[in-house]
């Protein structure tokens, strides 16, 4: 018998992106077995078409108001009877999800928040919190192969490595010739607490001048975010700096991010997908723990202020002291190191 697997794992991009290894870890745990993923429809492209997935389930939000969408919705996620249906989300919406899709078993992890684990049929014991977030997914995902081989919970006999060999197909964007070698910055993040000054971009660039007749530096990120009026202000003020804020798809970021030399970043979706495509990367964090979500690339430094009340996990706060607290003399620092040794970083 074929096993069918579902994975449940809708959003942030990030997020999704450090489900990756556990996909990956599936795979290698289970050659022959078709896997699902149901995921929301702006993360969909990442895994459109993905070697290791046999389907993808999108959904947005918006289907719960259209009783029509949400009916074809439902009609997707209940086409198969699956073997194992695993929440990596570990949230409300994401457990009722499992618990709509017909299966036989649903698996996640004992403290899952928002009450999700009353939706499980099986809840493994709680995971450490202070476990990176790919380490915790290689985890729940482990202890599902080894519940569906003993029938019973064990936890790995051997640590869980980070996994980066995982395809993951770009899309060269049409209008962009990138003549030069360059690096890429990343400014904006969902939560506000998580972004570093706009001033001190600029002053980076000023710091970085006598370095731009090696590289160039492109802004990358979503479009509408606050990031993309002062991006365009500096692509005009400085030479050798562009943006490409607001102008690529998730498969033309891949193929962008994959040619970069490396990569300046805060706590967002993209410093993940540089992660995963193990680019150098300077991470920029303040109110969240790099242990939890930090890069995992084989080169990566993480810059944060030690400060009492850092991490604080807010979406909020007056006066961002833990931001304002980077400056941009010490990320040039540490761009002067990467600079000197990237010929052996890369190799």
């Amino acid at each position: 018998m074929i096993l069918r697997l579902l994975i449940v794992k809708l959003s942030a991009l990030g997020d999704v992106i450090q489900t990756l290894p556990a996909l990956a870890l599936l795979r290698r745990d289970w050659p022959e077995a078709q896997i699902d993923w149901v995921v929301e429809e702006r993360n969909a492209e990442l895994l459109q078409g993905h070697p290791y997935l046999r389907r993808l389930i999108p959904f947005r939000k918006e289907f719960l108001s259209r009783p029509k969408e949400l009916k074809s919705f439902l009609k997707s996620l209940r086409q198969e009877y699956y073997e194992a249906i695993i929440d990596f989300q570990g949230l409300l919406k994401s457990a009722l999800m499992a618990r709509l899709a017909r299966g036989r078993l649903r698996f996640g992890f004992a403290n899952h928040r928002e009450g999700s684990p009353f939706f499980y049929t099986v809840k493994f014991q709680p995971y450490d919190p202070e476990l990176h977030a790919v380490r915790r997914y290689l985890l729940l995902a482990k202890k599902v192969t080894l519940y569906l081989r003993y029938g019973k919970e064990f936890d790995p006999e051997e640590p869980l490595e980070f996994i980066r060999d995982i395809p993951l197909e770009g899309k060269k964007p049409e209008g962009f010739l990138f003549p030069k070698p360059y690096f890429l910055f990343v400014p904006s993040a969902r939560w506000k607490t998580k972004l570093w000054p706009f001033t001190y971009w600029e002053e980076l660039l000023a710091l970085l001048e006598e370095y731009r007749e090696d590289f160039d530096i492109y802004f990358v990120g979503a479009k509408g975010e606050q990031a993309e009026p002062y991006a365009e202000a500096m692509a005009r003020k400085y030479k050798g700096v562009f943006t490409l804020i607001g102008k690529l798809s998730l498969r033309e970021l891949v193929y962008v991010m994959r040619g970069a030399l490396g990569v300046v970043t805060v706590d967002t979706g993209p410093m993940h997908l540089a992660s995963l495509l193990n680019k150098p990367i300077i991470a920029l964090f303040g109110p969240t723990s790099p242990e939890r979500t930090g890069p995992w690339s084989d080169y990566s430094r993480v810059l944060q202020a030690n400060l009492l009340c850092s991490p604080c996990f807010r979406r909020q706060c007056r006066d961002r002291a833990c931001m304002y607290s980077l400056k941009p003399e010490t990320v040039f620092q540490e761009m002067q190191y990467l600079l000197r040794n990237l010929p052996k970083i890369r190799t």
